[in-house]
């Protein structure tokens, strides 16, 4: 997944009409958590990362917990996941 789609990611993966009309929580928290992940990516600051990727795995532990269907692995990379300096 690359940065420049996060808007089309979706780690649900049964959706319904309803919730598909809603931002889903899931979603957003991703997007917060990259922003931040990009924004201390210049500052070559190990520890920030580090911080972000914490942070990420804590919203994921609560979002685990809801009766929703949930991509874990797909919301960690969506939180974390910087571009290629290829």
């Amino acid at each position: 997944m690359s940065v420049t789609n996060i808007v089309d990611w979706d780690s649900r993966t049964n959706v319904g009409a309803e919730s598909a009309e809603l931002p889903a929580i899931d979603e957003f928290i991703a997007g917060v958590l990259l922003r931040a992940h990009q924004t201390v990516e210049p500052l070559r600051s190990p520890s920030e990362a580090r911080t972000i990727l914490r942070v990420a795995h804590l919203f994921a532990d609560e979002l685990e917990r809801m009766d929703l269907p949930f991509d874990r692995i797909q919301f960690i990379e969506a939180s974390t996941e910087l571009p290629s300096h290829a």
